[in-house]
């Protein structure tokens, strides 16, 4: 009863990685701890720890590997999200990872705090990009049934080529600032990780009711104009 930890060694992971049957004992056994932790273990080591979970974890969890030195590379790549902490111990990490930190300590913002608002951020983007795209193209197919089809553009060549630039901007700015609520507010609510945990802002509903959203307003902008 209470809290567990698995304490493994390199030499007993060179008999147990490899092996599918043993690979499968060592996870149940794992997976049961509240930490483990793998002492003396070579850069393979540690990237075929990380595959382990990715292996057998079922759905595939999202993995993070974090290090600071060239034997920690491996690791890094090996996990979806590989993050290098810049220090004595040279580039290596850092060189090869996604995200690059000065020290340890400034994990907790990264994945708490920036992570969640970096998700709001690109999945608005994402979202809205396509957006200003269709109403453009769902205003000239409108227009084309009042032109015989005869692919007559209804916006001048310069407009066209404009669009893309001047409707960027908005879009741009809300990938770069938009914090949607503070750190303080974050910190003190873990529930508001429930949106990103279960990608609520990219899903068929989402993206249904931005189609609904785009039909709506390129009839408006044709039609009220």
């Amino acid at each position: 009863k209470g809290p567990r930890a698995l304490v493994i060694e390199g030499a007993a992971l060179k008999h147990l990685l490899g092996d599918p049957e043993l690979e499968e004992v060592l996870f149940a056994v794992a997976s049961n701890c509240d930490a483990v932790i793998a002492c003396r273990v070579s850069p393979k080591q540690k990237a075929e720890l990380v595959n382990l979970v990715r292996q057998n974890v079922k759905p595939e969890p999202i993995t993070l590997a974090i290090g600071d030195g060239a034997n920690d590379v491996g690791m890094i790549q090996e996990a979806h999200v590989g993050i290098g902490i810049s220090g004595k111990e040279g580039k290596q990490a850092v060189n090869a990872s996604d995200f690059a930190i000065a020290q340890f300590r400034f994990l907790e913002d990264l994945i708490l705090i920036h992570g969640r608002w970096n998700f709001f951020r690109l999945s608005t983007v994402v979202l809205f990009s396509f957006y200003k795209n269709a109403i453009m193209a769902g205003i000239l197919s409108v227009f084309s049934s009042r032109c015989v089809y005869s692919g007559t553009p209804l916006f001048d060549e310069w407009l066209i080529a404009m669009l893309n630039f001047g409707a960027a901007m908005p879009i741009v700015l809300t990938g770069l600032f938009d914090r949607c609520l503070s750190k303080e507010y974050v910190r003190a609510h873990p529930e508001v990780y429930k949106a990103t945990r279960q990608n609520e802002l990219i899903t068929a509903r989402t993206l249904f009711r931005w189609i609904i959203m785009c039909v709506i307003h390129l009839n408006a902008l044709y039609y009220f104009t």
